[in-house]
């Protein structure tokens, strides 16, 4: 039997690719090795995280463009639990944040240069004749 029906054979009888079902598998695994030990509380919100698809890892401090970027990325003290939900959101705040335009300050961020964007634009809109 060769690597390609070897392949083709696995995804037949798992439903999946293998890699998505191994994937799958570890945060299983990891979500209830976090529940036994009652870690299964989330970093962002700190409720408590009731189910492996609600279930995510995250880099406490973003290791994305920092100054050591590999070593923040396995730092294991860098590490905690969140629920995918508060883990997705706070990624976006951190990319509004990032990259400030007046869609940033729509979207909650309210950090020095959104304010100033939205300003500019609500006085451009003021001079045009449109309400704010």
């Amino acid at each position: 039997m060769g690597y390609k029906h070897s392949k083709q054979k696995k995804r037949q009888q798992l439903g999946m690719d293998v890699g998505t079902a191994s994937s799958q598998l570890k945060k299983q695994v990891m979500f209830a090795m976090a529940e036994a030990l009652g870690r299964n509380i989330c970093f962002q919100c700190d409720k408590k995280i009731n189910s492996p698809a609600a279930f995510s890892l995250e880099h406490k401090v973003p290791w994305l463009d920092s100054d050591n970027p590999k070593e923040l990325f396995f730092d294991l003290n860098n590490i905690a639990f969140s629920h995918l939900s508060c883990n997705v959101k706070a990624a976006r705040q951190t990319k509004i944040r990032s990259h400030p335009n007046h869609n940033s300050y729509r979207n909650g961020c309210r950090c020095d240069e959104c304010k100033e964007i939205e300003r500019l634009r609500r006085q451009s809109q003021r001079k045009r004749g449109i309400k704010t």
